[in-house]
């Protein structure tokens, strides 16, 4: 048996505050470095002396707290939880000899005296009524200026460290900003609803209202994730782009409502079905549909952008197969054809000059038949070769123009240097409109492709519009892929510079980016990028003569073998005693006590205007989690638990366990397995790896996409793209496409990392590296530090022609651009910068700089730096055999924890049944969490396995424990009856 702990009801007003922060107190450091002691807890000497004042036994105490203060505003309650090293710093400081106990004042108003005291000496004042009058008004100026609740709980403290007030506990500061954000919020919808046009108002009472012979409003439907890229598909979501156009919203840009406040909005409103909304009031309910539609508008035409995408290269892939395979049948015919021609020329060619060629007796040698046939194989083979894959494409025209009519009319504009699109998208219109009869002489071509330019021209010399018409949809697709082309009424294929801060904001920002990026200045890069390089390459040199693994012979790079970690019989004995001793347990089990530790289950609150709660609520939640974790899903679970419906677990699974929620729940696992001794023993925290782990899918789904290797031909896939400490937690979940390169996500994992782990070093395996991902790692403060194949393949280069490099002068046989990077130097860190204050995730940044390479010269300075840095981690891998076993040792980690996932996720043979990105995404992130908590509660028991076996005299070393797996799972059992015993 095993009871549950009573969770605290949740309030209306904590349903604001869903980040970590909600809930931590402070965080007093364990792990930290000499530097950062020294900068927090150094007393001045006017603080010594005021110490000195007090009777020695407090000066301790005394000391703490005012350094306390001055880093948290607040005083510390559990003194004694404050690392020892830290009170050992403070004692040298006062001259007080070791101790190993702080003592604290018994009697209250000597307690009282003392934090006073400790007040007026730090200029602190007390968080009274005045105090607090002036608080109110600071978060009403910030609630209007669109900052939601959890950026203002954030910034509160902040804030009132900076006025020297002294900080409430956090749940003053919640009600006070929950109550302020209220009343801002309840301003806000009403004056968004007045200046709601009538038009307006009346199109969102029909989108709610559910028509006669429907089960769904149109709402329901503007909300649904697209499937797979077909016409028809294609067709439904540009109707409803043009359903929402037609609402009037684009009369109305919520000038008032910030974009953060605005996405906001949207995310709630998605949540509520048409019936939730009709209960509100008036004016809320018009605000959050006119959020919703503004937000929508901009979803629909970046669906729109991925499915024209995504069916153009459906159908090249059909294109190029077909013809794949009439080029292997017609080869072979055409080789026959060659051999039955080339013999029927040897007959002519050594017919007598002085013997007339009588037709007869030619065909009395030659079978005309054969030949006939020979030379049409031949000439079908020549068509095929120069023009067949165009033909292909042509042939499908007639299924593009069925939506492409339509597609064409989207608010398209184009950067500059690309009117030839525009002016081309002008002329389709211009002819669907029928105000051209025929394609112009003069209509632009350049952007024609290659198959299709021999089709492009009649013999009379007009433009064929099919194939001018196929080609511009080729090019509106790369065009939009690499930004020459954008929708600026989208969200993601905007310009490029509406992807990154605004120019007023960056020149606020520009003087302090450089420092908070830690970077030269513009004037010094020519200086400072050669010299780091320089000083790497001569570390290079000096350690190449002592490590085997790379020589360099007549010119070439020649490697051996990667080394392989070597594990030792006295590692792979305790692993066997440890898997052997872990005791089986159910995953319900296990998740409610992971929950007695961690308290992530108090992560998981309802939506705003959702309080009702089932019956069994924690079970119900447990339940849910496992349903999406399982991949068992509410209908299958609720077969599997006793007194649980499919209606309470569906209403879990809406109101509680969304993005939001599952990631603090998660964020608060991680953490609190940071801090278990046995976690610090494999690392830091500070070694990260990223990988996708691909899944099958049967529903159709735009984010679905072939994978050859691995599902075939025919079979569709998405990835799950995790980010993995040294501790083995996973830090950030990410469904993805297995269409694009991995390294376009491996930055979202390391900027939205909201656990306390602090990042500094990043591997991948191949797929995750880019030169342009050297370089944004660089600039951001991240190592970057690959597993590349083919890695004596590589072109390495050098920053100056002249310098001598050493042993690698025959490998560094191109020049780097170093110009250039000076040149856009500044733009490069105001990209960094909006990297870092996610101004819009980073792989959609990162496309942009991927695909616009190399035309455009931010992308080539990006290129070249990224070549650098290449080139000086590459020379330290050959030569730096730790560096070359640390990456290995983390991808091992990364590979390995994918056998968990693998095991949990075991219904319908681990395929994703729902073609739904959220569904798909709380699948994923549930199915992290699970293995999160199993991570927590197998190092907790392998800690005491291990301290057993040390209480009988084994001797086990750190060095051994850091090579023990912290994931075995098949003690784990994922699947059969839950909850059998009663909660």
């Amino acid at each position: 048996m095993f009871t549950v702990e009573p969770q605290a009801s949740v309030t209306q007003q904590e349903q604001f505050l869903s980040q970590r922060q909600r809930y931590q107190p402070i965080s007093l450091p364990q792990s930290f470095s000499d530097e950062q002691m020294v900068r927090d807890w150094t007393l001045s000497d006017v603080d010594r002396a005021v110490v000195s004042k007090y009777r020695k036994s407090f000066r301790l105490f005394i000391g703490i707290q005012m350094c306390a203060v001055r880093l948290y505003g607040r005083f510390l309650n559990q003194v004694h939880d404050l690392s020892p090293h830290i009170v050992n710093y403070l004692g040298q400081q006062l001259g007080l000899p070791p101790s190993l106990a702080i003592e604290i004042p018994e009697r209250k108003a000597t307690y009282t005296e003392h934090r006073q005291s400790i007040l007026k000496h730090l200029g602190f004042q007390k968080f009274d009524g005045k105090a607090q009058d002036k608080f109110n008004n600071w978060l009403e100026h910030q609630a209007h200026q669109g900052l939601l609740p959890t950026e203002l709980f954030e910034q509160s403290e902040d804030y009132l460290l900076e006025q020297r007030i002294l900080l409430p506990g956090p749940s003053v500061l919640e009600r006070l900003i929950i109550h302020v954000c209220a009343t801002v919020h309840q301003q806000l919808f009403e004056s968004v609803f007045e200046q709601l046009p009538p038009e307006l108002t009346e199109a969102i009472d029909q989108l709610l209202k559910v028509s006669e012979g429907e089960q769904r409003s149109y709402f329901h439907h503007l909300k649904a994730y697209p499937p797979a890229a077909t016409i028809s598909s294609l067709q439904s979501y540009l109707e409803r782009y043009r359903a929402v156009a037609e609402t009037g919203i684009d009369n109305f840009e919520g000038r008032m409502l910030t974009p953060t406040f605005l996405k906001y909005l949207f995310d709630q409103a998605k949540r509520y079905s048409a019936k939730d909304l009709k209960r509100f009031a008036e004016h809320k309910r018009y605000a959050l549909m006119a959020c919703f539609l503004l937000e929508t508008r901009k979803v629909l035409l970046d669906h729109l952008v991925m499915m024209h995408d995504q069916y153009l290269m459906d159908l090249c892939r059909k294109a190029r197969n077909i013809h794949e395979q009439k080029h292997r049948q017609l080869r072979q015919r055409q080789k026959r054809a060659v051999d039955v021609v080339l013999e029927a020329n040897s007959y002519l060619l050594d017919w007598p000059l002085e013997q007339p060629l009588l037709k007869k007796e030619f065909w009395q040698l030659v079978d005309e038949d054969k030949l006939r046939r020979s030379l049409e194989d031949m000439r079908q083979f020549k068509r095929l070769e120069e023009r067949g894959y165009g033909d292909l494409l042509l042939a499908r025209y007639p299924s593009l123009r069925k939506y492409f009519s339509k597609f064409i009319l989207l608010p398209f504009a184009a950067e500059h240097g690309n009117d030839n699109l525009m002016e081309a998208i002008n002329l389709v219109r211009q002819l669907d409109a029928g105000d051209l009869k025929k394609l112009p002489p003069t209509a632009p071509t350049g952007f024609i492709p290659k198959e299709l330019r021999r089709a492009l021209k009649s013999q009379e010399g007009a433009l064929n519009r099919n194939a001018w018409e196929m080609g511009l949809a080729l090019a509106i697709k790369d065009a939009l892929r690499s930004g020459d082309l954008y929708l600026p009424q989208s969200k993601r294929h905007v310009s490029f510079w509406d992807l990154v801060l605004s120019e007023t904001c960056w020149q606020t920002l520009r003087v302090d980016a450089f420092e908070e990026l830690q970077q030269p200045r513009k004037h010094e890069v020519k200086a400072v990028i050669p010299k780091r390089f320089h000083e790497a390459i001569a570390q290079a040199n000096q350690r190449f003569p002592g490590d085997d693994f790379a020589e360099i012979r007549d010119g070439k790079l020649k490697l051996k073998r990667y080394d392989k970690i070597t594990i030792s019989p006295t590692v792979s004995a305790l692993q066997k005693v440890i898997n052997a001793r872990l005791p089986s347990i159910r995953i319900e089990q296990l998740l409610v006590e992971v929950d007695r530790l961690t308290h992530f289950s108090r992560y998981f609150i309802p939506l705003p205007e959702h309080q009702s709660k089932p019956p069994h609520f924690y079970r119900t939640l447990m339940a849910t989690l496992i349903s999406q974790a399982t991949n068992l899903g509410v209908v299958s679970m609720s077969a599997s638990v006793n007194g649980t419906t499919i209606d309470m677990l569906r209403h879990v699974l809406h109101t509680f366990i969304r993005e939001e929620t599952l990631t603090a729940a998660n964020a608060a696992i991680v953490n609190q397995h940071h801090a278990l001794p046995l976690s610090a023993v494999h690392g830091t925290g500070t070694v990260s790896s990223s990988d996708a782990q691909r899944f099958g899918i049967r529903a159709s789904s735009l984010l679905a996409s072939y994978y050859p290797r691995y599902y075939g031909y025919y079979e569709k896939a998405i990835g799950i793209y995790t980010h993995v400490s040294d501790q083995y937690a996973v830090f950030s979940t990410k469904v993805i496409s297995c269409s694009p390169r991995e390294a376009l996500y491996v930055l979202d994992g390391l900027l939205e990392n909201n656990t306390i782990l602090k990042i500094r070093e990043h591997t991948t395996d191949t797929h995750g590296y880019t030169e342009i991902i050297f370089a944004l790692c660089h600039l951001l403060g991240f190592y970057f530090m690959p597993r590349i194949r083919d890695l004596k393949d590589q072109q390495l280069y050098r920053v100056d022609r002249e310098h001598d490099y050493g042993v690698f002068k025959p490998l560094l046989t191109k020049t780097a651009d170093i110009d250039i990077v000076e040149e856009q130097w500044e733009e490069m860190i105001r990209v960094a910068i909006s990297l870092k204050r996610r101004t819009a995730p980073a792989h959609v940044i990162v496309q942009r700089l991927t695909n616009s390479f190399p035309a455009d010269r931010l992308s080539k300075a990006f290129t070249n730096l990224g070549r650098i840095l290449k080139t000086q981690y590459i020379l330290r891998y050959l030569t730096d055999v730790n560096l070359r076993q640390m990456v290995q040792l983390q991808l091992n980690k990364g590979e390995y924890r994918h056998k968990l996932p693998r095991r949990v996720f075991f219904a319908d043979q681990g395929e994703f049944t729902t073609g739904d990105y959220e569904e798909i995404m709380n699948k994923a992130s549930c199915l992290s969490l699970v293995s999160n908590a199993i991570l927590y509660w197998n190092t907790l028991k392998i800690n005491d396995i291990v301290e057993s076996l040390r209480a009988q005299g084994e001797v086990i070393t750190n060095e051994t424990l850091s090579h023990i797996s912290l994931l075995p799972y098949r003690h784990v059992v994922p699947n059969g009856t839950y909850f059998i015993d009663d909660l």
